[in-house]
């Protein structure tokens, strides 16, 4: 059924159908923002930091080009993406493993790319540009996100910054702390509990393959503007002063549990697993 799904070739229908579904697909994103002011922060995060390629391009694709939609772009994405240097077969909970390569070569193991296509492809690199980018919502609410480039996957920092972000958390007004939630976390002992005027707080941390962003997200008023973007700053750099041994070892213990209890879900680590060949050419979880 995959293999029907990603190789059926398009036609006029399909593509008729793809237009609409892309369509509606910014219809129910548009309509379901005006109940989140801030359901675009992530994408909006992103094309600040990035601009308007590579990780900077909107999730759903531009709305503007949903006409340009045809037969022939689908079929030519079909030919520039399923291919074999592109695509990784993984399956999780398998009864006969003999049995699942017979089946994957049966249906893949002659799917030659288109011979111009092979050797083409280059993968743009993401290249950090920075910025400041304000939106106006109808909402009293405030919402500041203030990010830094950080590092990618395969750099010796990542675990310091996952040490970071578990150490600043999120808190929320509805929900300041619980079992395994990170009670003691700065978001909620240094933001939430002291200032009044915060309504929520977390830390951004995003790793990709060859870039990265670090930083911090603060919600609350709009009168307290220019007080969330001080107390964010103080937050950051706080970072920089000594920690102790106990918050320290609190969050590598908890960072640890995390990861541990995501390595529960066999899903989860089948994708782990064919994101780290996909990236690294290794099976290393």
């Amino acid at each position: 059924m995959m293999v029907d799904i990603a190789l059926e070739p398009r036609s006029v229908l399909a593509a008729n159908v793809a237009k609409s579904k892309n369509q509606k697909t910014h219809d129910l994103h548009k309509h379901l923002s005006h109940y989140d002011p801030f359901a675009n922060n992530q994408e909006n995060l992103l094309r600040t930091a990035y601009g308007y390629n590579t990780l900077g391009m909107p999730r759903y694709g531009m709305e503007n080009n949903v006409g340009n939609l045809d037969a022939r772009v689908l079929q030519q994405f079909i030919m520039d993406n399923i291919t074999p240097k592109k695509c990784l077969i993984v399956a999780s909970g398998v009864q006969n493993h003999r049995e699942y390569v017979d089946l994957v070569k049966e249906r893949l193991g002659d799917y030659l790319t288109v011979p111009e296509h092979m050797d083409q492809y280059q993968r743009q690199a993401s290249e950090y540009i920075g910025g400041e980018t304000r939106t106006w919502t109808e909402s009293p609410a405030t919402s500041i996100s203030l990010a830094f480039e950080s590092v990618p996957w395969n750099h010796a920092d990542v675990p310091a910054f996952y040490l970071m972000n578990t150490l600043i958390g999120q808190a929320t007004a509805f929900s300041s702390g619980g079992p395994g939630k990170g009670m003691y976390c700065r978001a909620v002992t240094n933001l939430m509990q002291q200032h009044g005027f915060i309504d929520g707080a977390s830390a951004i941390n995003s790793h990709f393959t060859d870039s990265g962003l670090f930083g911090i997200n603060v919600e609350g008023p709009g009168s307290h503007s220019a007080e969330l973007l001080q107390v964010a700053v103080e937050e950051l750099n706080r970072l920089r002063e000594p920690i102790s041994d106990a918050e320290l070892n609190r969050a590598k213990n908890l960072l640890k549990m995390n990861v541990m209890m995501a390595l529960e879900n066999s899903g989860d680590r089948l994708e782990e697993i064919a994101r780290n060949f996909q990236t690294f050419g290794n099976l290393t979880f």
